[in-house]
């Protein structure tokens, strides 16, 4: 798995953009300001739906000026736009057919995705890196907060 100081792999990926589709790149994203890469394993499975909801409710210009978040799983822009208007995401949810979770190190053995959170600056490096534990509670993105606030 990817941690703090490496480079982030750039990525396109096609995404929900406020109940459309849109193309994201990384680089790009963090070149306006620091980006959450939060990836998860399914649409809709109760654990992916509690760490998104606990990233939506974060109050993000509390801690810093600007900030992107992608949720980042595999599945399809349907099942992707349906979870993230049942959920009122804020922000889109990236479609991983390109094995991104793999060049972040979060992809399991079994081909599924870890929940796991990266912090990339605007130089496309790894500031904060957290991956699920497998214990299925809702993760604790207090050490998340505080990388961001301290960028």
């Amino acid at each position: 798995m990817l941690d703090a100081g490496d480079p982030a792999p750039d990525f396109d990926l096609q995404g929900t953009a406020n109940g459309g589709s849109g193309a994201y790149r990384l680089s790009a994203a963090a070149g306006q300001a620091p980006v959450v890469v939060a990836f998860y394993t399914e649409d809709f499975a109760p654990r992916c739906r509690r760490y998104l909801a606990a990233l939506r409710d974060t109050e993000w210009r509390e801690l810093t000026d600007g900030i992107a978040v992608f949720g980042v799983a595999p599945g399809d822009m349907a099942d992707h736009r349906s979870f993230a208007a049942e959920l009122g995401l804020p922000f889109p949810l990236l479609i991983d057919h390109a094995g991104v979770d793999a060049q972040f190190g979060v992809q399991r053995p079994d081909g599924t995705t870890r929940r796991a959170a990266f912090l990339v600056d605007s130089r496309c490096r790894v500031r904060f890196a957290w991956a699920d534990d497998g214990s299925g509670e809702v993760p604790d993105i207090a050490p998340l907060l505080d990388a961001v606030a301290a960028l």
